[in-house]
């Protein structure tokens, strides 16, 4: 089973062969079907708190940017199964966005890549600071002792680079940025997790909580600029985070991950201006059953980003129950090998 990342952001599976395709994969289809739904539905709320907080400050081009995410083009396989197709037309990029969020987040892995492949020993630091109430005080106390602690002699001569990536969460009652950093290091993680930890309480004075791990999982270095679910619902929070991210860089390559090219393709991530996908799908085959040629354009028909389910590709199909997808199913083991 291939695998590719659809416009999303998600994972799915592009073409399942009959002769690859086991019972047991056939029956978990629509347990997937069902938690991608879920998945959907809860990125959904929060894509309407978001808006909703915007409209509440004043943002409301914002807010409609927002709402506007994810629009779907809608297309029906007229000379085949006739199963009606959307693809996503558009994306607002705004850094609040629940889907573009994800979809950054995938964006940044596949740009950092490259990077971490020329590593020898990439390890995982997570630098953290003391809880506050102003986000963009404990901002700048954290990007200020990170530079403190890349100048010092430690850290240059067991440092020789790597990405640093901000990431700000709200507990409830107080900010809570810390940097996820991918390091070129041939140190052992036990030994620079002491030292670092010694050297971090030195610079920050008031911090000393790190961690230092082997990097075995790219995606969850990469997550991206801000936990949603503790700051979407409550407009002073969205209006404090816009300020203090705005026009800020939350992706840093530095030492020997520094370049024009990296800078360049990270700071390609961060834009913030909408993008609009084209799509020509008359010579597409179509996700249900194969046919070359069949898929037309739809009016009419507009679906929310609850009701439909994805197949692959960064094509959805409008997907209530389980028989419906049984039914997709049955579609897609005519697809030719």
């Amino acid at each position: 089973m291939s695998v590719s990342l659809d416009t999303r952001g998600n994972k799915s599976a592009t073409k399942i062969s009959s002769t690859r395709k086991s019972r047991r994969c056939r029956q978990a289809v629509p347990e997937r079907a069902v938690y991608e739904a879920a998945r959907q539905a809860r990125r959904g709320g929060q894509a309407r708190a978001v808006a909703g907080s915007y409209d509440a400050i004043g943002e409301s081009e914002r807010a409609e940017r927002v709402r506007s995410c994810g629009r779907l083009a809608v297309y029906g396989c007229v000379d085949g199964c006739g199963v009606l197709h959307g693809r996503t037309a558009y994306h607002c990029r705004d850094r609040l966005c629940p889907y573009c969020a994800v979809l950054r987040g995938y964006q940044l892995a596949e740009r950092v890549q490259p990077l971490v492949d020329a590593m020898d020993e990439p390890l995982f630091l997570t630098l953290t600071v003391k809880n506050g109430p102003d986000l963009r005080e404990r901002g700048q106390h954290l990007r200020r002792g990170f530079e403190r602690l890349r100048r010092r002699k430690y850290w240059r001569e067991h440092v020789a680079g790597g990405i640093a990536i901000e990431e700000v969460l709200h507990n409830g009652v107080e900010w809570h940025p810390h940097l996820h950093i991918i390091v070129d290091s041939a140190t052992s993680s036990v030994v620079l997790l002491k030292e670092l930890a010694r050297e971090w309480k030195e610079v920050t004075g008031d911090s000393f909580i790190i961690d230092v791990r082997p990097l075995t999982e790219l995606r969850e270095a990469c997550k991206y600029t801000a936990k949603l679910s503790g700051i979407v619902y409550y407009p002073d929070l969205v209006r404090e985070f816009t300020a203090y991210a705005a026009r800020r860089r939350m992706v840093v390559p530095f030492g020997n991950c520094y370049g024009q090219a990296a800078v360049e393709a990270l700071g390609a991530v961060e834009t913030e201006t909408p993008a609009v996908e084209i799509c020509v799908p008359e010579d597409l085959p179509c996700p249900s059953c194969g046919m070359v040629g069949g898929l037309r354009r739809v009016r009419g028909h507009g679906w929310t980003r609850t009701e439909v389910a994805s197949v692959g590709g960064g094509w959805y199909v409008l997907c209530r129950t389980r028989s419906d997808w049984e039914t997709v199913l049955r579609g897609r083991e005519r697809v030719p090998k």
